[in-house]
């Protein structure tokens, strides 16, 4: 039986995959014929070049922190596989060569003189095509504000290229394949490489297709995470910069309407604090922020109005509902969960939705703390994670392994009203039909004057349900004869109701890679049929 499931579940995660994905996953098993070369192409080190600061991480080059862990360079190596394959991909991105304190040169000589000797051609973790491309950016940037790269180190980024260029990531495609292309632009720019040159005519050819692909219509990058959607525009404003050392066919206009529908779409999915929403895979504190991202858009002379007097924003394509207004902020996932072959970064989160309630950070899903292959991993991706509907213990989507799905909920009769000042919203999804009775759940959102209600249909019969809300660490819980008052601060923010028994349960928070903060959960048990009305109100 065991073996019937997993074989069931590989298929329904293969099936979806592109077909280019499946043969590039066979290619890697294969030794690249590539070999590193003696010498380089003459280089460019006039461009200025602005970027956004990166945040402090070590201030000897060699004590390094990380997700919230910290290890010593001399002590540890570049790939000590003791330590998360995530942490030691950050130890090779060398974004520290781009943090906020004041350029430490002769470090950071070392430390790039460090990783080219103790990094040989082609082999360990720092040569994988992700953290390579990032690490060819920040070279090329640290280079252009600081002329630091030796003839040494001229070559060893040359190398690194050839080697990028010989294998982008065709088998994940998605912000990994985004990434490797910028890198390629960047050094087509820093090496004179015109669009003769077979690297320029690879990676314009690729650009073109994923600026068309990753980015909606509605403005959001297609993977659905504001973490990796912050990130896309920060490369989008990188590639601007670009222009003027590339030929004409750079599509700098597209990378321009792309940003700024973008930002629009960002600017809904943060907090008035500048936090990111926690839909997918996303944790603050890796993305540049918001108010970061725009100042930078200013410095390079892009302004752009983002203001907009609509209370309520449906992101059809990215299937994000977003009402905002003076006291409310709501965040609700009426979509899918991704782009249907790459997935990795999903959650099982399907209407779930966050709130804010004047200002202050009250329903979340748990949020991020780890990548890999553990359980807290697969626990902070299932549904019982996230502010929503769970039925038998089961996932809405089959989240497993680090980055795998298998079924997929599909959202279906999204139905918006509004009448008055009030404002209802329902979507249906059938991510457990697989269950006995094939249980749909429904759920509608109304807003109104001081109050939003939400209301669950379940079909089904004799099926298992958990209804959670997880509350802001920041929130204070108290229960007074089946109601609920959050507050903040000893002042009172919102009184939570049910026609349901209600029950808090400890539970933790994950705002950040390798953060965990003890808060509340709301819970309401049932079976199938099951209806439910929560409502939550806050004083005008």
């Amino acid at each position: 039986m065991h073996i019937l499931n997993y074989t069931t579940r590989l298929y329904h995660t293969i099936k979806y995959l592109k077909l280019k994905q499946i043969v590039w996953r066979f290619l890697y098993l294969f030794p690249r014929s590539i070999t590193d070369t003696k010498s380089f192409p003459i280089i460019n080190s006039s461009i200025s070049f602005n970027g956004v600061s990166k945040n402090n991480v070590t201030l000897d080059y060699d004590n390094f922190t990380f997700l919230n862990e910290t290890h010593q360079l001399l002590d540890t190596g570049w790939d000590d596989l003791s330590i998360s394959k995530l942490w030691r991909y950050n130890l090779h991105y060398f974004d520290f060569l781009r943090q906020k304190e004041q350029n430490k040169i002769e470090f950071q000589k070392n430390i790039v003189y460090k990783w080219i000797i103790e990094n040989p051609y082609g082999k360990g973790t720092g040569w994988e095509p992700y953290p390579t491309s990032l690490r060819i950016v920040n070279w090329i940037k640290w280079h252009w504000d600081t002329k630091g790269l030796t003839e040494e180190g001229q070559l060893s980024l040359w190398n690194q290229v050839r080697w990028l260029a010989a294998r982008p990531e065709y088998h994940l495609l998605g912000n990994h394949l985004f990434v490797n292309i910028k890198a390629l632009l960047f050094a087509c720019v820093f090496f004179n490489l015109d669009e003769k040159s077979i690297i320029y005519k690879k990676a314009i050819k690729i650009l073109s297709k994923e600026l068309n692909e990753q980015f909606l219509s509605d403005g959001a990058h297609f993977e659905l995470s504001p973490m990796y959607h912050a990130l896309a525009m920060e490369d989008l404003l990188d590639l601007y910069q670009l222009t003027c050392g590339l030929p004409p066919s750079f599509p700098t206009q597209k990378i321009l309407d792309n940003y700024f529908k973008g930002m629009h779409w960002l600017s809904l999915m943060k907090y008035n604090n500048n936090e990111l929403s926690h839909f997918n895979d996303c944790a603050n504190g890796i993305a540049p922020s918001f108010n970061e991202l725009n100042n930078l858009a200013l410095e390079l002379g892009l302004m752009s109005e983002i203001k907009s007097e609509i209370k309520f924003h449906h992101f059809e394509e990215s299937g994000f509902g977003v009402y905002k207004e003076k006291d409310i902020h709501l965040i609700i996932d009426i979509g899918h969960i991704g782009p249907d072959y790459l997935p990795g970064h999903a959650h099982a989160d399907t209407l779930s939705f966050e709130l804010a309630i004047k200002g202050n950070r009250v329903i979340v899903n748990s949020g991020t703390s780890e990548y890999g292959f553990s359980k807290e991993r697969l626990r902070q991706r299932s549904t019982s994670a996230h502010s929503t509907i769970e039925i038998d213990g089961k996932n809405s989507s089959e989240v497993w392994s680090g980055f795998r799905v298998a079924r997929r909920a599909i959202i279906s009769n999204i139905v918006k009203t509004k009448i008055g000042d009030s404002l209802e919203i329902s979507a249906t999804h059938n991510g457990y039909k697989r269950l006995l009775n094939r249980p749909k759940h429904n759920r509608k959102w109304n807003v109104s004057d001081g109050n939003l209600d939400i209301i669950d249909e379940v079909t089904g019969k004799k099926n298992n349900i958990q209804h959670r809300l997880y509350i802001h660490p920041d929130i204070q819980v108290e229960m007074i004869d089946n109601i609920v008052f959050l507050n903040k601060l000893s002042e009172n923010l919102v009184k939570i109701t049910s026609d349901h028994k209600i029950h808090v349960v400890s539970s933790t928070y994950h705002d950040s890679f390798g953060s965990s903060k003890k808060n509340k959960c709301i819970l309401i048990n049932g079976t199938t049929p099951f209806s439910s009305k929560v409502s939550i109100s806050w004083s005008k």
